[in-house]
C-alpha cells in the first residue's frame, strides 16, 4: 500500500486547524474590559429526561430541530406544534444556584435549560464579541440564536466563546444554556461526595467587547532572584489577511 505523505500532511493540517478554530482560548482580566452584563432574571425549563437535548432514540438532536430546547419556542406558523415553551412565570436569578431559589429545586440533580433574550449593538463595527461565563455548575452547553457556541465542564472555572460575526445583529438575541449537575462516577463531584451538589449559572454572564487586535492575556511578576525588578509576559491576538495572487 502506497501512502501519499503530502495528502496525509494536508489532511492532518486541516484536522488540526479545525480543532484549533473550534476552541476559544480564555480571555483574562475580564472586568478591566468593556462588558455588558446579562445577569438578572432568566427563564427556565426543568428537563430531567433531557427531552430537549436527546431524541427518543437517545441521539443528540440536530441543530435545526424544532423540538430542541435551544431553538426559539415561538411558532413561525399557526400550525407549528411546540412541546416546550419558556415563560417569565418560571425564572431564576443569574448568578445563583437553583437549589436555594425554590423549594422544588433543593435536592434536584439533572438538566435545567436557561434562556435569556436581549438586544445588543457593538460600539465599533470591527470589534470582536465574546460570551463569558464566570462559572456554571457542572456541565454547560451554550447556544445563541439556535447555533451551538460550545460546551464546558467544571463548576468553578470561567470560560468564554467568541460569537461568530454571522450571529451578530442589533436585536432579538436569544441565549440558551443547558446546565446539568448530575453526579457521575468519573466526574466532579463523584457519586459519593462530602459537599452540597449545587446546580446553576453561579457567576456572572457577560458580553465582552474587544478590538480586532487585542491583548488576550498579560501578567507582571518579580524577576527570578530579584526583589526590585519585574518582568512581564503576555499574549496578543492579531488578525491578518494573506493574499495569494498567481502570476499571470
Amino acid at each position: 500500500m502506497t501512502i501519499n505523505l503530502k495528502r496525509l500532511f494536508v489532511a492532518a493540517l486541516i484536522l488540526f486547524c479545525t480543532n484549533l478554530y473550534a476552541q476559544t482560548e480564555q480571555i483574562t482580566n475580564i472586568y478591566s474590559r468593556k462588558t455588558t452584563s446579562l445577569n438578572g432574571k432568566w427563564q427556565y425549563i426543568v428537563d430531567p429526561y433531557e427531552t430537549g437535548f436527546f431524541s427518543y432514540q437517545w441521539e443528540e438532536r440536530k441543530e435545526n430541530d424544532a423540538e430542541a430546547y435551544w431553538n426559539t419556542d415561538i411558532p413561525k406558523n399557526k400550525t407549528d406544534k411546540k412541546e416546550h415553551g419558556y415563560s417569565d412565570k418560571y425564572s431564576l436569578n443569574v448568578p445563583g444556584d437553583w437549589n436555594s431559589q425554590d423549594a422544588k429545586f433543593l435536592y434536584y440533580e439533572g438538566t435545567v435549560w436557561y434562556k435569556k433574550s436581549f438586544d445588543f449593538v457593538k460600539s465599533n463595527a470591527s470589534n470582536k464579541i465574546f460570551l463569558y461565563f464566570g462559572a456554571v455548575n457542572y456541565e454547560a452547553h451554550v447556544y445563541l440564536n439556535g447555533r451551538k457556541l460550545g460546551s464546558h465542564k467544571g463548576g468553578f472555572s470561567p470560560f468564554n466563546f467568541e460569537i461568530p460575526e454571522a450571529l451578530l445583529k442589533a436585536k432579538d438575541y436569544f441565549l440558551v444554556v443547558k446546565v446539568d449537575n448530575k453526579r457521575k462516577r468519573d466526574e466532579i463531584p463523584t457519586l459519593n461526595t462530602d459537599w452540597w451538589n449545587y446546580g446553576g449559572i453561579t457567576r456572572d454572564v457577560l458580553l465582552v467587547e474587544v478590538p480586532r487586535t487585542y491583548i488576550r492575556d498579560y501578567s507582571v511578576r518579580l524577576k527570578n532572584n530579584s526583589a526590585n525588578e519585574i518582568e512581564d509576559w503576555g499574549k496578543s491576538w492579531v488578525e491578518s489577511e494573506v493574499l495569494n495572487k498567481k502570476s499571470q
